[in-house]
């Protein structure tokens, strides 16, 4: 009776060590592949972090609403937006190219004659700030909504003018952001350069921006005017 016992057991440990040999190298496999595609996701997110560095750190391109795509194959960024000749376009994508761990640049950018170079953007001090001060609280208004909320879009402002950006998921997510950013104090248009994973479309022209009324100085967006603001107005 005892050595069936035993038998009865030594089976069991064998089924147990077979069962363990037999299925845990799938399991460590598994487990490696799931690590090596967070480590893949966080390469493209740092190599895109690179790229657009790049790009701001270089006069000649900061002043163009480019944006960066890294998330794709390993080592290829996606550039798209607006520039306002070849000569930019093919410059932003020797800088990009230059990038360390950027094996390959795919060029999506178009080129808008009717965009004014970054030497001759004609604005003045107080109105190259009071565009970057727009930007970042488009930016803000973009990061405080949760169905914005890990979407890359891009946003560039010349002279309140905010051209967006980017790729979204879904169409919902594309009008949001236009709504957002058209409601935000002191745009005074938006054009939406938003694509769609997904979907292939003509690129939205420019002359379809949404353009809103300017509002005479000193005056406040009526949007966010109070009971006695028109009192105060009128003062």
């Amino acid at each position: 009776m005892r050595s069936l016992l035993t038998l009865v057991v030594l089976v069991a440990l064998a089924g147990a060590a077979y069962y363990y040999w037999r299925y845990r190298p799938t399991n460590v496999q598994g487990a490696r592949e799931a690590l090596g595609s967070v480590g893949d996701k966080l390469q493209a997110t740092k190599t895109g972090a690179e790229v657009k560095a790049a790009l701001k750190l270089d006069r000649e391109l900061d002043a163009y609403p480019i944006d960066v795509d890294a998330g794709g194959q390993e080592g290829v960024v996606i550039l798209r937006g607006e520039v306002p000749s070849e000569d930019v376009r093919a410059a932003a994508e020797r800088k990009a190219a230059a990038v360390p761990n950027v094996r390959q640049v795919v060029n999506e950018l178009r080129v808008n004659p009717g965009m004014p170079l970054a030497g001759d953007s004609g604005r003045t001090l107080g109105e190259n700030l009071d565009d970057r001060a727009l930007e970042a609280k488009v930016k803000m208004a973009f990061s405080l909504n949760r169905e914005l909320k890990g979407t890359e879009i891009g946003v560039q402002v010349y002279r309140r003018q905010v051209t967006l950006t980017g790729q979204v998921d879904a169409p919902a997510q594309r009008q949001l952001a236009v709504e957002i950013a058209r409601k935000t104090g002191d745009v005074a248009g938006v054009t939406d350069q938003i694509g769609v994973k997904g979907q292939v479309g003509p690129a939205p022209s420019p002359s379809a921006s949404t353009t809103l009324p300017t509002a005479r100085p000193g005056a406040r967006n009526r949007s966010e005017t109070g009971p006695n603001d028109s009192l105060l107005d009128t003062l």
